[in-house]
């Protein structure tokens, strides 16, 4: 499929933003943490999901193409916000590594981060249901990109911050993490149903998706088994005995979540069927 770099792009962006959301609320909620390995994690992934999208323009050297059409393209403003969205995190790596004591930049960068970061996820949105291709239109590309920005950026912050939130109770984390995806299947599946009453592009869509059967059923399967696996380890502390089989359970559920939302990805993409062209 032609479509890898933009499975990577959405996919890393997107957990990375979710990390720094995270991020946002940890620091909020534990005045002592620093979460300089999340914040890592969060820039790695921005930057790989970047260079993923500028490599599927063919020539990197594109992107300022991409950015001819602000405010009237939702391409181009997506390019500006996730490539600004990439900045932020990087400088706020930096910040946390090199100018630890600096509170008011950290707290700027975090904040705008979560904020642009949010924004950009909207704009992949609108990137993708403004387009001709009736699958990818309506709520339901929302409501998944927003899911696994919430459910991999949160698992990214969990398991990059084990050590730090040892001492933590983290069961609100398996919880959150649960909702948005049980939200994502409730959402997906009246939208796959919907595809066969519509239009002829519909519902060949809707026979892809048919045919992919077996991938979709492993996708939930491993999503939705990874959200609940989450759920054990986040309701005790990790520390004492428990602590190795705990952090296990949560780099599974990590595992799980992460290649069942690869899966997902990849079925947004096998799935095009467009009325007339692709990508507007």
């Amino acid at each position: 499929m032609g479509e890898t770099s933009l499975l990577i792009f959405t996919l890393c962006l997107q957990a990375a933003i979710g990390a720094m959301v995270f991020i946002t609320i940890g620091k909020q909620l534990y005045k002592d943490k620093v979460f300089k390995k999340a914040a890592l994690a969060a820039a790695a992934l921005s930057v790989i999901g970047v260079i993923a999208s500028l490599l599927h323009l063919g020539q990197p050297m594109s992107f300022m193409n991409s950015l001819s059409n602000l405010g009237s393209s939702w391409l181009s403003n997506e390019a500006l916000l996730s490539g600004a969205f990439m900045g932020i995190a990087v400088l706020y790596a930096l910040v946390l590594y090199f100018k630890p004591d600096n509170a008011g930049l950290d707290t700027a960068l975090r904040w705008t981060g979560s904020i642009v970061g949010l924004i950009a996820v909207f704009a992949m949105g609108k990137v993708y249901t403004s387009t001709v291709v009736p699958v990818w239109q309506g709520m339901n590309t929302f409501v998944d990109f927003f899911a696994t920005t919430i459910a991999v950026g949160a698992l990214v912050f969990i398991a990059a911050s084990i050590k730090e939130l040892e001492d933590v109770d983290k069961k609100i984390y398996g919880f959150i993490v649960i909702a948005a995806v049980i939200i994502q299947a409730a959402v997906a599946v009246p939208h796959a149903i919907g595809l066969g009453l519509e239009g002829m592009a519909a519902q060949a869509s809707a026979a892809i998706l048919s045919g992919l059967g077996v991938a979709i059923g492993l996708k939930w399967l491993l999503v939705l088994g990874g959200a609940a696996l989450l759920i054990w380890p986040s309701n005790q502390k990790t520390d004492g005995e428990k602590s190795s089989s705990a952090t296990g359970l949560i780099y599974a559920a990590f595992a799980f979540l992460v290649v069942g939302q690869i899966i997902g990805r990849y079925v947004f993409y096998a799935a095009l069927v467009a009325i007339n062209v692709g990508l507007s």
